[in-house]
C-alpha cells in the first residue's frame, strides 16, 4: 500500500489533540458527508482485510522518542544529572536524529542523541519543536430555567491547544486509497473543524497530502516503533510502553440526541517499540465501543517506522 504525509498548518486553537483514532473518526464522516453513510458502512467493512493506517500528529520534521530502557551513564555532577533527566523526558526527537541512530539504537546512543539535541535548543538559534502549547479557558456556567449566568461562581474551565509561531503537523499514513480521495476527505474535515468546539471555530486548518519519504516508514527491521494511539496484540513481542486512557465521544450528527461517550479504552502511546512476530497490522480495528450505536469502530491499529536495536 503507498505511504503518504499529510502536512497540517493550524489556522485556530484546537479544543482536541491530533490523536491518530480521533483523526481516522474524522475521516469517517468526511466520507459520510462525501458519499453518504451506505458507502462509508461498506469502506469500513473492508478495513479487516484492507487496514488504514494512520499515526498521530506529530511537529514537523520530528518523531516520538522510542520507549527504550533507562541508560545506566552516571552523571558526574548534580547539574549533569538533571541534564540526563530533562533530556530523557523529550517528547519528541528530530526525524533525521531518528534516521542516523536507528541502525545500532541503545538508551546511550538514544541519550547522547537527546543531549545534543537539548544542547543545540539551548543555544542561541537551535531549532526546537514548533508545537501547540496548553491554555486554561474560562466559561460561565449557563442556567437552563433563566438562561442567565449564576450572581456568584459558576465558572468552569476547559483546556485548549493554542498553536506557537510556525507550528505545523504532520500526519504519517499508510492505505490503500487514492491521494485525490485522501485531499478531498482532509479538505472537509478542515471545513467542518477537528475536535470538540469545531462548531466555535475551533480545530481549522490547511492541508495537503504527498506521498511520504521512502527513507522513514520502509525497510525491513528487527523492531519497530509506533507513531499512532493502538492496542497491544500478540504479534507485537517484548513490548515497551506507556499507557493512555482514551475517552471518545460520538461527533457530527452523532454528537446530540443520545449517550455521545465510547467506554474508555487503554491504549499505548506514540513511542511504543516492540519485536513484530509477523507482518502486522500490529493493533486492531476495535468494535463494541458504543453501549447503542454497534456500527460505531475505534481504529487502534499502529502505523510504525522500524529500527534495530545495538
Amino acid at each position: 500500500m503507498p505511504d503518504y504525509l499529510v502536512r497540517l498548518e493550524p489556522q485556530s486553537a484546537f479544543g482536541t489533540p491530533l490523536h491518530s483514532g480521533t483523526l481516522f473518526g474524522h475521516l469517517c464522516w468526511a466520507w459520510r458527508h462525501k458519499d453518504g453513510e451506505e458507502s462509508l458502512g461498506q469502506w469500513l467493512a473492508g478495513l479487516r482485510r484492507d487496514p488504514f493506517l494512520i499515526s498521530d500528529g506529530m511537529p514537523a520534521g520530528w518523531l516520538p522518542r522510542p520507549e527504550l530502557p533507562a541508560p545506566v551513564e552516571r552523571p558526574r555532577s548534580v547539574k549533569e544529572a538533571e541534564r540526563f533527566k530533562r533530556a530523557w523526558k523529550r517528547r519528541w526527537m528530530r526525524r533525521e536524529t531518528f534516521l542516523k541512530v536507528r541502525a545500532a539504537l541503545s538508551p546511550r546512543t538514544l541519550l547522547e542523541a537527546l543531549l545534543t539535541e537539548q544542547e543545540e535548543e539551548e543555544r542561541a538559534g537551535g531549532a526546537r519543536a514548533r508545537w501547540f502549547r496548553l491554555a486554561r479557558a474560562p466559561h460561565n456556567t449557563i442556567n437552563r430555567l433563566t438562561g442567565r449566568t449564576p450572581e456568584v461562581g459558576g465558572l468552569f474551565f476547559l483546556d485548549e491547544l493554542w498553536p506557537e509561531e510556525g507550528c505545523k503537523a504532520e500526519v504519517w499514513m499508510r492505505c490503500s486509497l487514492e491521494r485525490s480521495v485522501l485531499e478531498e476527505l482532509f479538505q472537509i474535515v478542515s471545513v467542518l473543524g477537528y475536535g470538540r468546539d469545531a462548531s466555535a471555530g475551533r480545530g481549522r486548518f490547511k492541508c495537503g497530502v504527498e506521498p511520504a519519504p521512502g527513507d522513514v516508514l520502509g525497510g525491513d527491521w528487527p523492531r519497530r516503533m509506533s507513531l499512532s494511539h493502538g492496542t497491544l496484540t500478540p504479534n507485537m513481542r517484548e513490548a515497551r510502553y506507556r499507557l493512555r486512557t482514551h475517552y471518545g465521544k460520538l461527533g457530527s450528527l452523532w454528537a446530540t440526541g443520545g449517550d455521545p461517550f465510547k467506554y474508555p479504552l487503554t491504549l499505548l502511546a506514540p513511542g511504543a517499540t516492540f519485536r513484530p512476530a509477523d507482518g502486522g497490522p500490529y493493533g486492531e480495528l476495535l468494535e463494541g465501543v458504543h453501549p447503542d450505536k454497534p456500527g460505531v469502530v475505534h481504529n487502534g491499529w499502529h502505523l510504525t517506522v522500524g529500527y534495530r536495536e545495538a
